[in-house]
Formats: structure tokens, C-alpha cells, sequence
């Protein structure tokens, strides 16, 4: 069991650290270089954890046929063979409530992960596309192996991750390195030479980021791993780890607003409003939120001192075909930090208040503040370029009509189980007159749809309903079930916001599978705890 935990900190060390810095020196087939490398991670850690699950169970059935040969009593049989109870996987801490080895029975994320498992496995046997099914589509690679491992990822972690920070500590490191490199790149230094070969004024130069890539993986990538410094700051207990999770989370945040993509602004949001939420009944978590919001103002208004001093080069990195720009040279930011350190210093009074009083007006600055953010997410949303028919989201209205159009046009059969798990390319061109498909020119021109550019959408015509149904399943239970493990809260919400307009990619989807694992694996832990506290009692 020590060398699996161990093993499932290196998986861990691998996804949040390695596989965000990692580009192999250029932004070329940036998504095939980092999908090797989490591919070739991911099944050797759970093959291992398969290897010795396999041994582990042969040797605990030896052992008990021994013992019961030697007439030992059922008690001690039990009670002796408790490396029976790890043989699944399940770390000593979760199992169960008698101390007899019985494992804790599965959870109702264990069975919709479970669920969604079979749900791939059953479309992609169904599917004509056999081939694409399996690997998934050419450059994409999100078929049935993938979801698979996504899917292994979480039972491995949430059986044998030990509560230890480290590997955390090492991801949120990472994490401060690709937010760091990412402010760089908008104000048009290059220290990693990834935008070397680009001319100024070319798309890559303001599109690409960091060592991530593409602005919308960026925002994918920050709707998982953003859930933790944030999570860290307003609950952490030690000072240290939380005022450097802070200076991580403005980083992030004010990254979101100036990277280019317009989803990017909705995610940080929807996060602050998530935080205030959470914040409603913690006075000192809804401080922290607003200090949140305060330092982002402020980082904003420094950069943009620092924008104009760069010149054309900071000014050109950032994209000018959406709200970026207008964000980044804002001159409100200021104001904003101000009231913002105004309303942090005023509820630092009113915690000291009467408690009925320090509720009362802790509600009503939230029902404010979250007015105020709500609104800005609704004009954002209303004004985006076009109709939601035809050119909405940069043609993802005409995209998500022609999806619902071929999903209902197939079988009854094709309705539940889909058409393969990342066949949408291979089904979608085939099923719809080329003309229907929304017309894209300039550097696009000629790009095929690999996915629907919505990620439920994308399910429902790739896995049908069935599949669609569990993974809802997963999300539904997670954000129920780990309300109070802010960290799985926060990543499933953000994640499902950029899920609306994005899609499953290997800088995000991994990511999500690896924080349920955790939150799972905490939840465990406390299940595990009240029983011990629970029989303690009884045996006193």
C-alpha cells in the first residue's frame, strides 16, 4: 500500500506538473507531444496498480485457504489477512466500519464512474467506425481508450491517494510557472523562446500562451487547476500556504481576463461568484473572496502600466478579436481595486460586530456583489459576435443546430449508445450536407469539426444518451457529494462552465478525472474517520 500511494503521487506529480511545462521546445503538434506523454504516464502507473492489485489478490487468497487449513478461527482469518481488503485497491484508511477488513461498498461516484465506463466501452463496440472509436480521432485522441484511462485515473487516486500535500504542492508550483510565463507572453516577452519563429503580427503570437498552447485549452486547463490555489486561500489554515495560493489565484484570474478568449472572463465570474457562495456562511471566506477580486483589479492596473512601457510588442500580444483588449488597457482598474479594498477593510469591522448584525451584512454585500457579477456575465454572454442561429460564438449556434439535427436523425439505437466515443468528425460529414456546416475563412479555411464545440452536445452524438446520462451523473453527484471539499467543488463547476462552449482535451479532462479521484479519496477518509470515532465510542 506504501509503494501504490507512493506510485499515486508520481501520477499525480506527473498530470499537474510534468504535463502542463512539458512542450518538447515548440508549439508544433503541441497536443500530440502532450498526449504522449500523458498516455505513456497514465498506463504505466495503472498498469502497475493493476500488476500488483493482481498479485496482492492471489497472495490474500493463498493466505486465507492456508489459514483455514490450519484450522486458525474465522476471526483471525480475517483479521490476519488484512492486506485482502488493499487487494482492490483500497487503502487501509477506507476500510470498513469493523475493523475486520470488509472494504467500504462502493459510492454512488464509484457506480456512475462505473456507469460512464460501460457507456464507452458498449458505443464504442456499436460503432461503424471501429478504429476511431478506440484511438480516437486524428490529432484529438479522445476515443474509448482514453475515457477509459480517465476513468482508471479516478478509481486509482481516490483508492490510494494518502492525504499527503506534496504532490499538490508541486502541481500549484507548476501552476505558478504557467501563469508566470503567461503574463510574459502579454506583455510580449518570450523567456521560453516558444514564440521565437512568430512574427508579431502573426495569429500564433497572440493566440498561443505559456506552455499550454491554444487560448481555449488555456482556459480548460484553468478551470480545473484554478479550483486549488483558490480553494487553498480561502480555507487553508497555515498562512504561508495560503498567501502564496493568492498570489497564484490573481495571477490566474487576471490571466483569464486578458488571454483572448471570451469564456476566459465568464470563468472568473462564475468562480468568484462559487466563492461567494461557498463564503455565505464563513465570514472569513467571504473576505477572502472580495481580497480576491481586490488583488485582481490591482494586477490588472499595474499590467497595464507595464503594457504601455513595452511598446507595440506587449500591445500586439494581446488578441484584438474578442474583449482582450479592451480589459487589458482599461484604466477602471484602479477604482476597482480601491472599492475593493474598501469593502475588505469594512467587513474586517463588521466581523468584529455583534454575530445577527455580521451576518445580516455579509448577506446583503454578497447579494450585491454577486448582482453585479451576474450582470457582467449576462452582457458578456448577450453581446457575443452574431445570432445564436447562424454566427454565434464564431459559428458554434450553426454547429450545435446541425449536432441536435444529426442526433436525432439516427436509430434508436444510435440515440443511447451514439456513434463512438470521438467519432463526431467521422459521422458528422457523412450525415450532413457540407453546405449546413458553418463556413469558416482566413486561417481556418477547410478545418474539419472534430467535436461540437459544446461538450454535452458532443456526448449525446458520440455516446448517445446513455453515456451522456452517466457523465451528467458524475457531475451532479460531485457537486452534491464534495461541497465540502471546495478544491472538487469549485473544478466541477468551472469545468462545467467552460464545457459549454469547449470540449474534452488532455490539458483539462485528465486534470478533472485526477481532482475526483482526491476529493473521492478525502471524502473516503472521513467516512473512515467518523467510523473509527464511532467505535471508539462503542468500546468505551
Amino acid at each position: 500500500m506504501e509503494f501504490l500511494s507512493l506510485l499515486c503521487h508520481l501520477l499525480i506529480i506527473g498530470l499537474s506538473a510534468a504535463l502542463p511545462l512539458y512542450t518538447g521546445g515548440t508549439y508544433w503538434k503541441l497536443g500530440d507531444t502532450k498526449y504522449i506523454l500523458f498516455r505513456n504516464l497514465a498506463v504505466f502507473c495503472l498498469g502497475v496498480w493493476l500488476a500488483v492489485s493482481i498479485c496482492e489478490t492471489i497472495r490474500s487468497l493463498v493466505l486465507r485457504r492456508k489459514s483455514a487449513a490450519d484450522g486458525l478461527p474465522e476471526d483471525r482469518q480475517d483479521g490476519a489477512a488484512v492486506v485482502i481488503a488493499g487487494a482492490d485497491g483500497v487503502m487501509p484508511a477506507d476500510c470498513g466500519q469493523t475493523g475486520k477488513g470488509k472494504a467500504l461498498k462502493l459510492s454512488s461516484m464509484d457506480v456512475w464512474m462505473l456507469c460512464y465506463g460501460a457507456a464507452v466501452v458498449l458505443s464504442a463496440v456499436l460503432s461503424p467506425y471501429k478504429v476511431t472509436a478506440w484511438r480516437g480521432y486524428s490529432e484529438w485522441y479522445m476515443g474509448a481508450l482514453s475515457q477509459l484511462i480517465f476513468t482508471g485515473i479516478y478509481f486509482f487516486i481516490s483508492r490510494h491517494f494518502d492525504g499527503k500535500q506534496y504532490s499538490l504542492l508541486l502541481g500549484g508550483t507548476a501552476l505558478f510557472a504557467v501563469f508566470g510565463l503567461g503574463i510574459c507572453h502579454r506583455l510580449g516577452v518570450d523567456p521560453t523562446g516558444l514564440l521565437g519563429g512568430f512574427d508579431i503580427r502573426s495569429w500564433e503570437y497572440d493566440h498561443m500562451l505559456s506552455t499550454i498552447g491554444n487560448i481555449n485549452w488555456f482556459c480548460g486547463y484553468c478551470s480545473v487547476t484554478l479550483a486549488f490555489p483558490v480553494a487553498a486561500f480561502l480555507k487553508a489554515g497555515k498562512r504561508r500556504i495560503r498567501w502564496g495560493a493568492y498570489v497564484i489565484s490573481i495571477m490566474g484570474l487576471s490571466l483569464l481576463m486578458i488571454q483572448g478568449s471570451d469564456i476566459g472572463v465568464i470563468l472568473v465570474a462564475v468562480c468568484l461568484f462559487a466563492c461567494m457562495l461557498a463564503g455565505i456562511n464563513d465570514g472569513g471566506a467571504f473576505r477572502r473572496t472580495v481580497a480576491l477580486e481586490t488583488g485582481t483589479a490591482f494586477l490588472l492596473a499595474i499590467y497595464g502600466i507595464l503594457r504601455k512601457m513595452l511598446g507595440e510588442r506587449a500591445w500586439e500580444a494581446v488578441p484584438d478579436d474578442g474583449f482582450a483588449r479592451a480589459l487589458a488597457g482599461w484604466q477602471g482598474w484602479w477604482l476597482v481595486g480601491v472599492l475593493g479594498l474598501g469593502l475588505y477593510m469594512a467587513l474586517g469591522r463588521m466581523l468584529r460586530g455583534e454575530k445577527k448584525e455580521r451576518l445580516l451584512k455579509r448577506i446583503a454585500a454578497g447579494i450585491m456583489i454577486l448582482t453585479v457579477l451576474a450582470g457582467i456575465a449576462g452582457v458578456l454572454l448577450f453581446t457575443l459576435q452574431g445570432s445564436f442561429e447562424g454566427g454565434w460564438g464564431n459559428g458554434r449556434g450553426a454547429l450545435w443546430k446541425v449536432s441536435l439535427q444529426s442526433f436525432w436523425q439516427g436509430d434508436f439505437l444510435q440515440k443511447l449508445f451514439g456513434v463512438g466515443p470521438d467519432c463526431f468528425a467521422e459521422y458528422i460529414y457523412s450525415a450532413v450536407a457540407v453546405g449546413e456546416l458553418p463556413g469558416l475563412s482566413g486561417r481556418w479555411a477547410g478545418t474539419v469539426f472534430a467535436n461540437a464545440h459544446n461538450e454535452w452536445l458532443n456526448h449525446l452524438v458520440n455516446i448517445g444518451l446513455a453515456g451522456t446520462a452517466c457523465y451528467l451523473g458524475i457531475f451532479l453527484t460531485g457537486i452534491k457529494r464534495y461541497r465540502r471539499y471546495l478544491p472538487g467543488f469549485l473544478a466541477l463547476i468551472l469545468y462545467g462552465t467552460v464545457s459549454l462552449t469547449g470540449f474534452q482535451q488532455v490539458l483539462s479532462t485528465p486534470l478533472l478525472f485526477m481532482t475526483l479521484g482526491i476529493a473521492e479519496s478525502s471524502m473516503k477518509g472521513e467516512i473512515f474517520s467518523k467510523a473509527s470515532k464511532n467505535e471508539a465510542k462503542a468500546i468505551q
